[in-house]
């Protein structure tokens, strides 16, 4: 997170197999933590998981994004270890 000015307001992180567990979790306990104010994890497919909401398919994901762009604020990909994350600040 130290590479934005101020904690972002929300993360979207999404992801289809189990390598993405971990970043699940993360999200997840930032958002517990308070460092984040709302984290969206979501798996592509339904399975047993760590993150909190799923989705059938890529494309729900790229509409998902599509509509978190269309509504502005500031966007930025963060890299992670296990990833990417989506994080922004809100209007």
């Amino acid at each position: 997170m130290s590479e934005l000015p101020q904690p972002p307001s929300f993360l979207f992180v999404a992801g289809n197999d189990r390598t993405d567990e971990d970043v699940f979790k993360w999200a997840n306990a930032l958002e517990r933590d308070g460092k984040v104010k709302t984290a969206v994890t979501v798996s592509v497919g339904a399975r047993r998981t760590e993150a909190r909401n799923y989705v059938n398919g890529t494309q729900a994901v790229l509409g998902t994004l599509r509509l978190l762009a269309s509504r502005g604020g500031s966007l930025k990909v963060m890299n992670h270890s296990q990833g990417n994350v989506l994080a922004g600040m809100s209007r």
